[in-house]
């Protein structure tokens, strides 16, 4: 008996003088937290904005899961070293190489960007493959995100969950409905959690936006500040009507749309899923014609000057908008962009034997 008590005492020492295992390989990234959203119509946009009309009743017929947080440094910085495992990552990207930063980058057939790593507001790091949030920012929202790189954190959940990536990275189309898995939130589908079930201006009800309900209108003295806040700041104060967080301010949230000013072409009024990639804008800078994606909620900067001598694509849309705040208003950015004010949530669809498969179509080449 004492012999197996010197033993057992050894091997317990022996546990404590282990090094705890390094947040790198914890999976929490896997599990983020989800709020049921029950099916239902709601009056969708908001004739009063150009960009939100016509005002139209919409239907979302199955109920969905949404994430109650945007998704955060430490979640995305662990996707992206469980990504790296994998080989889905090209490691050359992530070296800078003269005039041009570092980031991650996939190596599908169309490969895009997935994070700017490298950027003066990104909140993470990477070092021999291991990726890591700033010291104090690993509960604040991902910044210098992508649409693709938000999409592509989508198809990392489904496929640690056993499930179907519903992006399929070589030509970004998306099977919206038809399959269980994770994705961006619908434009409409954003808009609805947002207004649930009474139609408010605002996730927390009709009273203007404040420091207790979101983090909005911030002063940045420093070009290189990012001025979020740790996921959950506002709550319960500026919480949805069903519990979702930060909707409103602290980084505006990229839903899975093209962008059109007329939003309900070639879309229906049942679970919507947006018009096709059909509006392009002239990007100067880079003597191209890009499409948009949606963006939705506002930020936490508000400066209807910011960057305007700069022009496309320099010029933020979300920030030059004091209007992003309302859930109705749309707001868009260049695809293929990071920002250090947009982030984004994700949704999980649960197909049943009734659900209708959509899908939405591929980015042009």
């Amino acid at each position: 008996m004492k012999k197996f008590f010197i033993i057992l005492s050894g091997l317990i020492i022996v546990t404590l003088m282990m090094p705890p295992v390094p947040s790198c390989a914890q999976s929490d990234w896997t599990k983020p937290e989800l709020v049921l959203v029950p099916a239902g119509s709601f009056e969708m946009g908001n004739n009063e904005f150009a960009r939100s009309k016509p005002a139209h009743k919409v239907t979302i017929t199955e109920p969905f899961h949404i994430g109650k947080y945007e998704i955060s440094n430490q979640q995305y910085a662990d996707m992206l070293t469980y990504a790296m495992g994998k080989g889905y990552l090209n490691k050359e990207a992530l070296v800078a190489k003269g005039k041009n930063r570092g980031y991650a980058k996939g190596n599908s057939k169309l490969p895009q960007k997935y994070q700017d790593v490298t950027d003066e507001h990104s909140q993470i790091t990477v070092a021999d493959g291991i990726f890591k949030p700033l010291p104090g920012k690993e509960k604040f929202p991902i910044v210098e995100v992508t649409w693709h790189g938000a999409a592509f954190f989508c198809n990392m959940l489904s496929e640690k969950e056993g499930l179907t990536p519903l992006y399929n990275l070589d030509d970004w189309s998306c099977q919206v409905y038809g399959k269980t898995g994770y994705r961006l939130p619908t434009e409409a589908e954003w808009e609805y959690v947002a207004k649930y079930d009474d139609g408010r201006k605002y996730p927390w009800g009709n009273d203007e936006p404040c420091d207790a309900t979101a983090n909005v209108k911030r002063q940045i003295a420093d070009p290189v500040e990012v001025a979020t806040t740790p996921a959950g700041s506002k709550s319960p104060k500026g919480d949805s009507k069903l519990g979702v967080c930060d909707m409103v301010g602290n980084e505006a949230e990229f839903c899975n749309d093209w962008y059109n000013e007329d939003y309900t072409v070639c879309s229906s009024d049942t679970d919507p899923v947006g018009p096709t990639q059909s509006l392009f804008f002239n990007v100067p800078f880079f003597k191209q014609f890009r499409s948009a994606h949606v963006l939705r909620g506002g930020c936490y900067l508000t400066d209807p000057n910011f960057r305007k001598e700069y022009g496309v694509p320099f010029i933020i849309d979300s920030v030059v908008h004091p209007e992003a705040f309302n859930n109705s208003y749309r707001c868009y950015d260049i695809d293929g962009f990071s920002r250090q004010v947009e982030s984004f949530r994700i949704v999980k669809v649960t197909a049943t034997e009734k659900t209708k498969s959509q899908m939405s179509g591929p980015q042009a080449r």
